[in-house]
């Protein structure tokens, strides 16, 4: 398992080297930043991203393997992050979580082109937001929350998108996976929090099925800890959004997601 690292000292890259060096598994190999060829996760140093120029050559789907790695927390919550200073058992449980559940999507993309391993987002680099918006008429929807206020809050922001919205509804995880088994969604806003099996575990079973695992699927969650984040995209999350909605960050999201979709489509 390849982990790029963006901005580290030396001494902190060299720190990060040791800490995968004498770890009892040796899954994880520190490697430079080759943006040609993806390493499956990206270590950043600092919270604020336009320190690093270099992030905006990247695909917008590579972000959800981004960490940020400072003190306290990004304000930027659609990142997963790691707590500075480093801690070798803090820095290898993160990254097990995350890779956890994403490794049999890892071998299937590198089964399909093993010189690259993110050539399905590669084309995300180069069609612009208004190319892809022409080519599609609406957008179907899937948002899943026990709370009937979170879904009308959603439903309100969605239908300001430019193109028509299609908006079904589920109540529970359950209720949410027979959805995806009858009807073909764009994207899917997933809660956390519900009655029978959460989120993250519906998010998980989505992502077995062939038809759903490149669709965005955006974790709803009121939970602040690094581990949730981590979490959330460990089952397989794109990204996510933390309740209550705030509308900024709401369309920020989800202009970004809706830029994918056919790009996810084509791969």
């Amino acid at each position: 398992m390849q982990i790029g690292s963006i901005g580290f000292p030396d001494d902190q890259r060299k720190k990060l080297e040791k800490i995968f060096k004498l770890s009892k598994q040796t899954r994880y190999t520190l490697v430079s930043p080759d943006f040609d060829a993806l390493p499956d996760l990206m270590l950043v140093f600092g919270f604020d991203l336009e320190q690093h120029p270099q992030l905006a050559e990247l695909p917008s789907a590579y972000h959800s393997r981004l960490i940020l790695v400072g003190r306290g927390k990004p304000a930027n919550k659609t990142y997963a992050h790691l707590g500075y200073p480093l801690v070798s058992s803090r820095v290898l449980r993160a990254l097990d979580n995350m890779t956890r559940e994403n490794e049999e999507m890892e071998v299937d993309a590198q089964q399909d082109d093993k010189e690259h391993k993110f050539s399905k987002y590669e084309s995300a680099k180069v069609v612009a937001p208004v190319e892809t918006a022409s080519t599609r008429s609406n957008f179907q929807v899937l948002v899943v929350d026990d709370n009937e206020i979170m879904q009308q809050a959603l439903n309100t922001e969605l239908q300001q998108l430019p193109l028509p919205v299609n908006v079904h509804f589920a109540a529970t995880g359950e209720e949410a996976l027979e959805k995806v088994a009858e009807h073909r969604y764009d994207f899917i806003f997933l809660d956390v929090v519900m009655p029978g099996i959460d989120g993250f575990e519906a998010c998980t079973e989505m992502r077995k099925r062939p038809g759903l695992k490149k669709t965005p699927i955006i974790m709803l969650t009121s939970k602040t800890s690094p581990m949730d984040e981590v979490k959330g995209i460990m089952s397989g999350c794109s990204t996510y959004l933390t309740k209550p909605i705030e509308h900024e960050e709401f369309q920020k999201v989800i202009s970004r997601v809706s830029n994918w979709v056919d790009e996810f489509q084509k791969a």
